[in-house]
């Protein structure tokens, strides 16, 4: 089967909602547009036709919501029709999508968008800032430049949630997300209690508590975007004023200066964004997008069950556990670049571990199969040396194969995996359930899955 290329979210289900026809103040872009055999429709961009399937860059544009755009690889075998755009249609979106991000421009515009409005925060009243989404409700004590830029991060990773699993929950409450951006403000939203985990998700409250010491880069962000903002208003009356002094050449001269100014502010703004991203990859956002996934499958799309209710056609019930930390995981380290999301990289040194494990390397082995279906809560908690390294092990078995399930047997979806779903949370033996979703023993499974993991490279394709 053919590995994930230029993946970024796999279409099994449908394509993020998009609205009839433009909201108030906002213009309508034409877009290509393939159906799915499934019936889900995608609006965008053909990138590539090639011989097995289309790249293609999805596009959504929620109203009161920044642009994003996914690429993604789909198969011909999941393709049912293609409506393509004339010559001019396609030339004016390639023009409208090069608007989203030159040279970090597209980000800085997204987060001025966002509305944000005073919210109290435990013992310092309207001491944050609120962002209202319909997935999540981000409540920050950061700087205004960091809750933007956080708010911006957070819509597109649940812009990719809701394209990879759609929403099945009608009416479900959006998830809070409180942002703490020092320790004691972090001890405050856990009501003063010691947690070693940066990051936590509380299913009971539909809530995930996050805190990093980000401060100073806060700060050091907002003080740059000022200085920003204020050498681009510079600019613009400068620009204002040469437009009436001077014609022809001469005023050429002087607005293509003008440009390379402008250029050069957003090359520092795109470094900002850089900084941004080094600083916070694995001590926020990482941990975030982890805990935001696990509140957005138990909130909006396989929320638990009681037996009785999924065997009266209520629903699936929730994800086996092993799965849902394994999906965790490959969003963890989703990666968000120029505007968009990207997915489809194995995360290197988890890949490198489990490929030292299958040769034998490095004292560990993955989790046999049969054990892995049946992993409970208990073999990812961990409070001592022992129990770390099991816990350590069950993490990263998990991940590899929630990673060859989705990206290379593209079940993740399915009907045949909400049968699935169904039938291990009506009770059925787990480990016939799994062999009835992908078609072989576990033996076999097991054996393709391990040569697979053999082969992947960090790019995402298969080595021959």
């Amino acid at each position: 089967m053919r590995a994930a290329v230029t993946l970024v979210l796999v279409a099994l289900g449908s394509a993020v909602a998009q609205p009839e026809g433009p909201t108030a103040g906002l213009s309508k872009w034409p877009f290509d547009e393939i159906t799915l055999a499934n019936g889900s429709k995608l609006e965008g961009l053909i990138l590539y036709e090639l011989p097995d399937g289309i790249e293609f860059r999805s596009v959504s544009r929620p109203p009161g919501r920044p642009t994003v755009t996914l690429t993604s690889f789909l198969s011909k075998a999941e393709i049912a029709r293609v409506r393509k755009m004339t010559d001019q249609e396609r030339s004016f979106l390639k023009e409208k999508l090069a608007e989203l991000d030159p040279s970090g421009e597209g980000e800085r515009r997204r987060m001025e968008s966002l509305e944000l409005v005073p919210a109290d925060w435990p013992e310092k009243p309207r001491a944050a800032k609120l962002y209202d989404s319909d997935y999540f409700t981000l409540v920050s004590t950061g700087t205004e430049e960091f809750t933007r830029r956080s708010a911006v991060r957070l819509e597109q990773i649940y812009t990719a949630f809701a394209r990879f699993l759609p929403p099945t929950v009608k009416n479900a409450r959006p998830t809070q997300i409180m942002l703490a951006t020092d320790h004691e403000e972090y001890r405050a939203i856990l009501g003063g209690a010691n947690v070693l985990n940066p990051a936590v998700y509380d299913a009971s409250r539909n809530r995930v508590l996050c805190g990093s010491d980000l401060t100073t880069l806060g700060n050091e962000l907002q003080s740059a975007r000022v200085h920003h903002a204020q050498q681009l208003a510079g600019l613009d009356r400068y620009e204002a004023g040469v437009r009436k002094l001077y014609r022809g050449d001469e005023l050429g001269r002087h607005l293509r200066a003008i440009e390379v100014e402008r250029k050069r502010v957003f090359v520092a703004e795109a470094n900002n964004g850089y900084k941004f991203d080094t600083a916070t990859g694995k001590l926020l956002f990482a941990l975030l997008y982890h805990e935001a996934f696990h509140a957005y499958v138990s909130t909006f799309v396989y929320p638990p069950l009681k037996p009785a209710q999924v065997k009266a056609g209520e629903g699936t019930g929730e994800l086996p556990r092993w799965l849902n930390e394994g999906l965790a995981q490959v969003f963890e380290t989703a990666v968000v670049e120029a505007g968009e999301l990207r997915a489809d990289h194995p995360d290197k040194e988890r890949l490198q571990r489990a490929k030292d494990w299958l040769k034998g390397k490095d004292g560990g082995t993955l989790v046999p199969l049969a054990s892995i279906l049946v992993t409970g809560r208990d073999a990812f908690l961990a409070s001592h040396a022992d129990q770390k390294a099991a816990s350590d092990r069950a993490y990263l078995s998990c991940w590899a194969l929630a990673h060859y399930l989705t990206f290379e047997r593209r079940l993740i979806g399915t009907k045949a995996f909400n049968d699935y779903l169904v039938a291990v949370n009506s009770g059925d033996d787990p480990k016939q359930a799994f062999a009835a979703l992908v078609g072989q023993n576990l033996d076999a499974f097991e054996k393709d899955w391990h040569t697979y993991l053999t082969r992947l490279q960090r790019n995402g394709t298969l080595a021959k």
